[in-house]
């Protein structure tokens, strides 16, 4: 009989151990953070998820924000979808949930202090009937200019204070040796580029009116037409090897003292610094030309319906991680971010982070929606593919140019 309670007992603890083990949380996370600052800042969330007793499950697409979307798609058309996916807050996670796709993490959001957190991230992540689709990791300023200094030295510019400035300068720049204007032709960069162009053009109320309100009179007039002309001449600017070309090689042009200038977020101060290079001496940081507002994005998450009963429990765990003010620190730190909760410490962030942060914790400035997260997911995806080719594309006049960018805005909404 002994023998028998002994035998039971050790098969009820290897039930249970086996049964522990099935259940521990698994955080299966599409994500596309594999630059040097990014990758550091993933494994912030990573380390943090292990340590709380969660199995990571990194899956990475080295390609960005549109290769990891696709990525999350096949695998919910396929029947596996990850727990998380990292991708940009806006209209797309709202589509995606209403389809069904994701999960409504209002509860869990809520029990780890949502209250705390940016209320626009949380406006522009709500459905109209109350559904939280997404939640942001880090706050990000997409309108800033990483410069040279030894370029504009050498070329004997001051930092130009407006786009017209910077175009008078540009022959003189490239006579001298280098790339003025360092862009990735891919349409999401030149997104970030054109919303700086357009601020220039006609402030942040021709900004408001034209991308977030969409305001398709404003949007063929005059002041845009200035920008697309702007634009075209930010292209003549460039270099033969912007086509397809990478965020951060683009930015390795500017740290590597051949280009002048690039424009690009938040992130890139974090990759500059991560390269261990000089702010002030060999690489530095400012508004873009003209910029009399600060255009921020959140970065954040989205958890699609999972079934298994790890994955919930790991989407659960995930998200008692990300909304930790302390992990959201030191993720913030290290991308080049600003921490999207209200409690958490922003003080150690850089001298370009902090652009957003003052603006942000100002509520008479605050802070423009940026253009993906302004307008439908079919039409960023549209204005990215007209960019693309406006910029590749010279026989493409900036009347045009006006004309087509209205039309697409018109139909939003």
């Amino acid at each position: 009989m002994k023998k028998s309670v002994l035998a039971v007992s050790a098969l009820s603890l290897l039930a249970a151990t086996t049964a522990q083990a099935q259940d521990k949380p698994v955080v299966d996370v599409v994500h596309w953070l594999t630059a040097g600052a990014e990758s550091a800042a993933i494994k912030v969330l990573a380390d943090e998820v292990t340590a709380r007793g969660g199995e990571w499950i990194d899956s990475a697409a080295p390609g960005g924000g549109g290769d990891a979307s696709a990525m999350m798609m096949s695998r919910i058309a396929g029947g596996n979808p990850p727990g998380v996916a990292f991708l940009a807050m806006g209209p797309g996670a709202l589509e995606l949930g209403d389809q069904g796709a994701l999960r409504d993490v209002t509860d869990v959001a809520t029990a780890n202090g949502l209250d705390q957190v940016t209320q626009v991230m949380v406006d522009i992540s709500t459905s109209a009937d109350g559904k939280l689709y997404a939640l942001p990791i880090g706050l990000e300023t997409q309108n800033l200019m990483w410069f040279s200094p030894p370029v504009f030295e050498a070329a004997g510019f001051e930092v130009p204070s407006t786009w017209s400035e910077f175009l008078e300068q540009a022959p003189a720049i490239r006579e001298a040796g280098f790339i003025p204007m360092a862009t990735g032709a891919q349409g999401w960069q030149l997104g970030i580029l054109f919303s700086s162009v357009i601020l220039d053009a006609g402030g942040a109320d021709l900004y408001r009116s034209v991308v977030m309100e969409h305001d398709a009179q404003m949007a063929a007039g005059p002041e845009m037409l200035a920008a697309f002309t702007t634009l075209r001449g930010l292209a003549d600017a460039g270099d033969p090897g912007s086509a397809n070309r990478a965020w951060n090689d683009t930015l390795n042009l500017v740290a590597e003292g051949q280009a002048a200038v690039q424009v690009m977020g938040s992130w890139a101060g974090a990759e500059l610094e991560n390269m261990g290079l000089e702010q002030g001496t060999q690489w530095d940081c400012a508004l873009t030309p003209g910029s009399n507002a600060v255009i921020v994005e959140g970065a954040g998450f989205e958890f699609p319906i999972v079934s298994d009963p790890a994955a919930l429990a790991g989407q659960d765990l995930f998200i008692e991680v990300m909304m930790d003010p302390a992990v959201q620190t030191e993720f913030a730190r290290l991308k080049g971010a600003v921490p999207p909760r209200a409690d958490a410490d922003s003080s150690g962030l850089s001298s370009c982070t902090q652009i957003a942060a003052e603006a942000l914790a100002n509520p008479d400035e605050g802070g423009l929606a940026t253009m993906g997260a302004s307008v439908s997911s079919d039409n960023w995806g549209q204005i990215q593919d007209f960019l693309a080719n406006f910029w590749a594309n010279p026989s493409v006049t900036p009347e045009d140019a006006a004309q087509q960018f209205a039309a697409i805005i018109g139909t939003e909404e």
